[in-house]
């Protein structure tokens, strides 16, 4: 199984203890009922927090790998095509908060969050992208 955009259900809302999770994210907080998941691998994505006005382009989110609840920082520099078409987005890893004793998974987890956004696409179950195809920059390489 691969990736997949969905709504949470309350059931995985209280597994992952989600409502904990958003009360991290007050300023900027989305409370997202949504998320991008691979169940096979236990790995989600979620976004948690955006930035506003000039801080707009800047989101925080949530990558539940294989049991670790990682935080990361994204800078979204582009996104290109049109509504409802083909889409491109270019964004920037600014930061992830890899646990020690993760490191040596660290290209591992990059390639996951790589796939969970092009999953995601322009909007995860409100995306209205046909196709989609991201550049990931990161910014501090491992």
């Amino acid at each position: 199984m691969t990736f997949i955009n969905e709504y949470i259900s309350d059931e995985d809302r209280e597994k992952f203890d989600i409502d904990e999770i958003d009360k991290r994210f007050i300023v900027g907080g989305v409370y997202a009922g949504d998320w991008t998941i691979n169940r096979d691998s236990n790995i989600y994505l979620r976004v948690v927090s955006r930035g506003r006005e000039e801080m707009s382009h800047q989101s925080k989110w949530t990558l539940y790998w294989k049991g670790v609840l990682i935080e990361l920082e994204l800078d979204n520099i582009s996104t290109s095509g049109r509504a409802g078409g083909d889409r491109h987005g270019h964004k920037l890893l600014r930061r992830i908060n890899i646990p020690d004793q993760l490191e040596a998974k660290y290209e591992e987890i990059i390639e996951d969050l790589r796939e969970a956004l092009t999953v995601y696409k322009d909007g995860g179950v409100f995306s209205t992208a046909k196709k989609y195809s991201l550049t990931l920059d990161v910014m501090e390489e491992k």
